[in-house]
């Protein structure tokens, strides 16, 4: 059982366990395939330590367990919960990560938990299981697996889906746990879902899933929107009533006031002929003779948040060998670098975590603030998340897709600045959760660069209809619970 009071033992303080928690943890007693649809700061990696302790230590059911999470969040956040809680004293875990040889050491070390992100969970896969005369060989020797962000897996056409889906079938216990389960759509949903439970729910095909609860727009065999049918949300939601415990943030914790600012900008003259013309034509010259074309509907829009952000990318060129040369980009405006630095100015003693889409923005952005520093990769990552906690950064670029999930970057400020916004409402909501969670003592402001006028504002307006959708699936999902079960 989940202790009634948890001891931090960095902090040498006790926290009587709320009760979310202890529902968290009941669900996953009942349930040996679960999902945890938990909202961010609801604990669910301390709730899911805790279930894997006593199924371990006291009920011997499970003997060793496999997490998968994003990297960043296996190399930092699963060993740093494991080493705070007094009642996980003990637990001997094994981080799979680093080179090829580090990664075989630490699948042959002795462990209760080994730990792995997501980027090696193929390679970890093909040291168990191996394709022999067209048919695959082996199993896992887990008993358990842990998704620490089940929301990774929902492209089904994904490699690392395909080798969990086949791997996972000899696997008895198995956790989902996401904060944002369909954060483009329902459809989102069935990848996640035939991982942990091969299908009783959703079906075991993709098209059966599709045909049953969705109409399809598209051309030919490209399909661009999956339109739920009439009542489908609901009957999906219902079928899910058992399986995944739903809890939203705002209806369990107090957090500190969240303020978006939405900074409306706009294009001199000169620069609104640059993006009128890209966007009416197709086409861009530059004076050095190079010009960017448009190809597809979806390139455009890409091109033209490029133009909004300040810079745009010639077409990728290759040496004479066929290999790929650097990519060369031309600043167009500044409006987006003049309204950091007015930010800077307007709180000349605060830390702010800046979010970039584009790697141009990144240059132009350390080329004006020499003293930005990137999140950077592997162990380096530590340093970084250290330094931004302990105030020795004051401005931290990030990109959603790296530095989403996980981490806690709550102690280092309250002010973000989406230099470009993501159209990924998953990727948006956990990034915003880096500040917006427990530790966090100051009211958080979300500083949105828009420009007027352009597809800044489709990507806003995108952002919130999907909100709207994955916020019903969590709440009928809830309300059926509270009914049936």
């Amino acid at each position: 059982m989940i202790p009634k009071t948890l001891y931090n033992k960095r902090k040498g303080e006790y926290y009587e366990t709320d009760p979310h928690q202890i529902e968290a943890y009941e669900h996953l007693v009942g349930n040996p395939r679960a999902a945890l649809f938990l909202g961010m700061s609801l604990s669910k990696t301390v709730v899911s330590l805790s279930y894997l302790y006593d199924m371990t230590y006291e009920e011997a059911a499970i003997l060793k367990t496999l997490v998968i999470a994003p990297d960043k969040v296996a190399r930092i956040t699963w060993p740093d919960e494991l080493e705070t809680w007094g009642h996980l004293e003990g637990v001997n875990y094994s981080v799979v990560a680093g080179t090829a040889k580090q990664r075989k050491k630490a699948l042959e070390a002795e462990a209760e938990i080994y730990i792995v992100g997501v980027d090696n969970l193929t390679w970890l896969i093909g040291q168990y299981i191996t394709k022999k005369s067209g048919k695959y060989v082996g199993k896992l020797p887990y008993d358990c697996i842990v998704l620490d962000e089940l929301s990774l897996f929902k492209s089904r056409d994904s490699q690392r889906f395909k080798a969990l889906r086949r791997a996972i079938k000899t696997v008895d216990y198995r956790i989902g746990m996401t904060g944002t389960p369909s954060p483009n759509g329902y459809v989102d949903l069935w990848a996640e879902i035939v991982l942990l439970d091969d299908g009783d729910r959703l079906g075991d095909t993709f098209g059966k899933f599709v045909d049953k609860y969705f109409t399809t727009r598209g051309n030919g065999m490209i399909v661009y929107e999956y339109i739920p049918r009439p009542g489908a949300p609901k009957v999906i939601a219902h079928k899910l009533r058992d399986i995944a415990l739903t809890m939203q943030t705002r209806d369990y914790l107090v957090l500190p006031e969240l303020h978006t600012d939405d900074i409306e900008l706009d294009l001199d003259p000169f620069d609104r002929e640059i993006y009128d013309t890209l966007e009416e034509e197709y086409v861009l010259d530059f004076l050095d003779g190079n010009e960017v074309t448009v190809k597809t509907a979806a390139d455009l829009t890409n091109k033209l948040l490029q133009i909004s952000s300040g810079a745009i990318y010639e077409e990728q060129k290759y040496d004479d060998k066929g290999k790929k040369l650097p990519r060369v980009w031309h600043e167009v405006n500044t409006v987006k670098i003049d309204a950091l630095r007015d930010l800077l100015e307007t709180y000349p003693k605060e830390s702010f975590i800046v979010v970039y889409q584009f790697k141009h923005e990144v240059d132009r952005i350390r080329a004006a603030f020499p003293f930005a520093r990137e999140l950077r990769k592997g162990k380096k990552t530590v340093e970084d998340f250290r330094d931004w906690n302990a105030g020795r950064i004051r401005l931290l670029l990030i990109h959603p897709a790296g530095a989403g999930h996980g981490l806690n970057l709550q102690f280092g400020g309250r002010r973000m600045v989406w230099f470009t916004t993501t159209w990924n409402l998953e990727h948006y909501q956990q990034t915003v959760a880096r500040l917006l969670r427990r530790g966090q003592s100051k009211e958080i402001y979300i500083h949105r660069l828009i420009i007027k006028g352009t597809r800044d504002l489709r990507v806003r307006r995108r952002l919130a209809s999907k909100d709207s959708n994955q916020t019903f699936l969590l709440n009928e999902i809830k309300d059926l619970r509270n009914k049936y079960l």
